[in-house]
């Protein structure tokens, strides 16, 4: 496991779980992920947001080295699981549209 950029290293400790990087991976570990997993990250995430996000405005983000990019898996992964603890309670809504019938589409790069 790779270390966080400093000053984040406290954050290290999801990085395995979270740091995902792609929608579609990190949607599925919301949604298989119990709801005492995902208070946890969240709780530990959001006291950070603030500062993730000032670290990470204004770089470029197809230039973020290894850090740089879990730190920003971690960021989208709190956004994906901020809406089962805020809003659903649950990691995944019995009454949404169930989320293994539908397919996430990752943007492609133009070479």
């Amino acid at each position: 496991m790779r270390p966080l950029p400093p000053g984040f290293e406290g954050l290290s400790v999801h990085t395995p779980r979270w740091a995902l990087p792609t929608e579609a991976a990190r949607n599925l570990a919301r949604r298989t992920a119990s709801m005492e997993e995902l208070e946890s990250f969240y709780q530990a995430m959001l006291p950070q947001m603030e500062r993730i996000i000032a670290f990470l405005n204004g770089r470029e983000l197809s230039a973020l080295d290894g850090p740089e990019q879990d730190l920003l898996a971690l960021a989208k992964s709190f956004m994906e699981a901020a809406i089962s603890v805020e809003l659903f309670r649950e990691p995944d809504p019995a009454d949404a549209f169930p989320g293994d019938r539908y397919r996430i589409e990752e943007p492609t790069r133009a070479g």
